[in-house]
């Protein structure tokens, strides 16, 4: 009996020494450039849900920035709003 135990325990070990490794996970890197806000993630691509959250959180973000005051001095608040709603 214990040699069957030690024969699962070897094809185990050698099950998983052939698997490639596992690639670490980094945290998602934001930053912003003359072309817009970048975004890089070592993850799977967000669900739907996530997608929404990060929206509104990036809609927040231009609203409190001066960015956001900008753009009503120039396209009046309406406009800012639809532009903002594009992002």
């Amino acid at each position: 009996m214990k040699v069957s135990v030690n024969m699962k325990k070897i094809k185990k070990k050698t099950k998983k020494s052939n698997r490639p490794p596992t690639p670490p996970i980094l945290s998602p890197f934001t930053w912003m450039d003359e072309e817009g806000m970048h975004l890089l993630a070592s993850e799977t691509a967000p669900s739907p849900k996530q997608l929404e959250e990060m929206t509104k959180k990036i809609q927040e973000g231009i609203r409190e920035s001066p960015l956001w005051e900008e753009m009503v001095k120039t396209f009046g608040k309406e406009k800012a709003e639809e532009l903002l709603h594009q992002c």
